[in-house]
């Protein structure tokens, strides 16, 4: 125990890297006819690593961890894990794992899975990395390459719809990353650090220069997040992707763009500790005003995605769409964190609890959705029905989840989307008075959110069966184990709340000096079954029985945008198809080279593995 304890205070971030790169190591060494012991090596280097994750609580609990590495990038890089990064961590490890269960569900058997683990894992070390990173160099170079290797993964079917569509992704991503780019470049000359926690230093002196870097970093991070009006990438990408990358995707890959934004605003606040009572006031000022803007921004694309959600025939579109619309009530909450500053904590608390929540249940329900399509073939939810019959197995999770996305009390969701509704009331109570009209619109898209998925579920599951389902059988692999264990923490979650916040959220909370008194009096001993919230629920509820009746029963779900509006249209396709053969080129040559050229890619990993152990020596 005591090795293992200075292996964790020591050596971190360097045992997760290295047992994720080890992993990759042992590409050459599995043709194509071994895939299966891939697919272990790949599960065993997940769960090990998010093992010794976990092993590091206690002495995150004490105090952040910091390891810095010297020489490498000329600033060197700087890992520092803190109890939000490590919940983010755990989180990652786990979502990853359960997705790598579902990859033999719809990976397993279509080829190339050798070139499909090296990108999955490569995406699991930067994403890990962008939680571990205590810089924005390193934050940034994590980001970029979580962006190019979920790209190959978005991309891996590589039909000339699937090219088209990743050229809308990869585009975007890049657009992305040079914003966020640029806000690096603006705070780093002010500035003259690139650490999170020196953020906040001079922050309060850069005048403009202050909104402008701001505004990129919320742009960059934004398009990660699916935010409005930057989300055009989902919907038009994951209709043509694996559905296990979806439920990566929108599991966590989305969630690294919130992660990004909440972590520059806390990181902000603070990092005015021990400054002059004028900057910290400058500075609580400019994020008052930040904030604002943020959560409007947040609701907005709650409702853009909710109503889109509910005018789609396809399953997987809709879940697209509830992506995007269940991100903006993790942008909102991040925009309340920052709009109330050293009182934020409820926003804070919020954001970072739903996209944990939003992670489980979304993933979930691609799991399902992918489920249904594998045995049926269809898409669309209109011509299917009665499922629940020849199918219980997903039906009974796909209704655990969509209980969860919907806020049903004793269900994850309904913990996080309760503290956010108070996040929201908050923010008008102890701001400005306007906010109230935020909390109408937060109260409506949940009623939207309710009524998509009563239509959903009632359209694939219930009803009556189509005849040429009449001989449709389920099937039971590890890809249901995957929807087991996702339904398990929605419902344990759902029972036991505080479990979360008390032993990762509110701790996080403290760590990053959010007022105690408002963590006191509204977070700890939380309660959240009580009649406000529960009553609150039911009228949620109702309203969306009442939108799905109506909407029904005046053909209000198949409205349609003019062409010129609607970028998923024919309209655009010549300019995606243009962009798509330039990129399938670039990639399909990438995937020979994959394939045929193991010992030269095990010679460079090797070469590059000596070089980093001599900036050690």
């Amino acid at each position: 125990m005591n090795l293992t304890k200075s292996i964790i205070e020591l050596w971190l971030p360097m045992v997760i890297i290295g047992l994720s790169a080890l992993e990759i190591f042992i590409i050459p060494f599995f043709g194509e006819t071994r895939c299966g012991a891939r697919r272990f090596t790949v599960r065993s280097v997940i769960l090990i690593s998010t093992a010794f994750m976990v092993l590091a609580y206690p002495q995150v609990m004490q105090a952040p961890m910091e390891y810095r590495i010297a020489n490498i990038f000329g600033n060197g890089i700087i890992f520092r894990i803190d109890m939000y990064s490590l919940l983010f961590m755990i989180f990652s490890g786990l979502m990853f794992f359960t997705v790598s269960l579902y990859t033999s569900q719809d990976i397993k058997g279509c080829g190339r899975e050798k070139s499909f683990y090296l990108f999955f894992m490569v995406t699991y070390i930067a994403t890990i990395g962008t939680a571990m990173a205590g810089d924005l160099l390193s934050f940034f170079m994590f980001f970029e390459i979580m962006t190019f290797s979920s790209y190959v993964l978005l991309v891996h079917q590589q039909g000339r719809d699937v090219i088209v569509a990743g050229s809308t992704y990869i585009y975007y991503g890049i657009f992305g990353g040079l914003l966020i780019l640029a806000g690096i470049l603006i705070l780093s000359s002010y500035t003259q650090s690139y650490e999170w926690i020196t953020l906040g230093e001079k922050f309060g002196e850069l005048g403009v220069a202050k909104y402008i870097a701001a505004a990129f970093f919320i742009m960059g991070f934004g398009i990660k997040a699916g935010m409005v009006p930057l989300h055009h990438w989902v919907p038009v990408v994951y209709p043509k992707s694996h559905m296990s990358v979806n439920a990566l995707s929108s599991g966590i890959l989305m969630k690294v763009g919130g992660y990004g934004i909440l972590r520059l605003f806390v990181s902000i606040i603070s990092s005015t500790e021990g400054q002059t009572q004028a900057i910290t006031e400058t500075v609580i000022i400019t994020l008052r005003d930040i904030g604002a803007l943020v959560i409007w921004i947040g609701l907005l694309t709650m409702i853009v995605g909710v109503i889109a959600a509910l005018e789609q025939e396809k399953i997987v579109s809709m879940l697209a769409y509830h992506s995007v619309s269940q991100m903006g009530y993790v942008i909102m909450g991040i925009g309340v964190a920052a709009y109330l500053g050293f009182d934020g904590s409820m926003g804070f608390s919020g954001a970072l609890y739903h996209m944990i929540n939003h992670g489980i249940f979304k993933a979930l329900l691609f799991m399902v959705a992918g489920a249904v399509y594998f045995r049926t073939r269809e898409q669309n939810m209109y011509k299917l029905g009665g499922l629940y019959r020849k199918m219980p197995f997903a039906a009974a999770v796909g209704l655990i989840a969509a209980f969860g996305i919907t806020g049903m009390p004793l269900f994850n969701g309904f913990a996080s989307k309760s503290i956010l509704h108070h996040a929201i009331i908050e923010a008008y109570e102890y701001g400005d008075p306007i906010f109230v009209y935020g909390e109408y619109m937060f109260n409506i898209v949940s009623a939207g959110t309710a009524a998509s998925f009563i239509k959903l579920y009632s359209k694939v599951f219930l009803g009556h069966l189509p005849v040429k389902y009449e001989t449709l059988r389920e099937r039971y692999n590890l890809g249901s184990a995957a929807m087991g264990l996702l339904a398990v923490f929605v419902v344990a979650i759902g029972l036991f709340p505080n479990l979360l916040m008390d032993h990762f959220i509110i701790p996080a909370a403290r760590s990053l000096s959010f007022d105690g008194y408002f963590i006191d009096k509204y977070l700890v001993d939380m309660n959240f079954f009580n009649y406000k919230d529960l009553s609150t629920m039911l009228q949620v509820y109702a309203g969306g029985i009442l939108i799905y009746v109506v909407g029904m029963k005046f053909n209000l779900f198949h409205f349609h945008l003019p062409k010129q509006m609607d970028f998923e249209s024919d309209f655009y396709t010549p300019i995606y198809e243009w962009s798509g053969k330039k990129i399938e080129k670039g990639l399909h040559k990438m995937e020979m080279f994959i394939g045929n050229s193991d010992v030269f890619i095990y010679s460079v990993m090797l070469l590059l593995l000596m070089v980093l152990l001599l900036n050690f020596l």
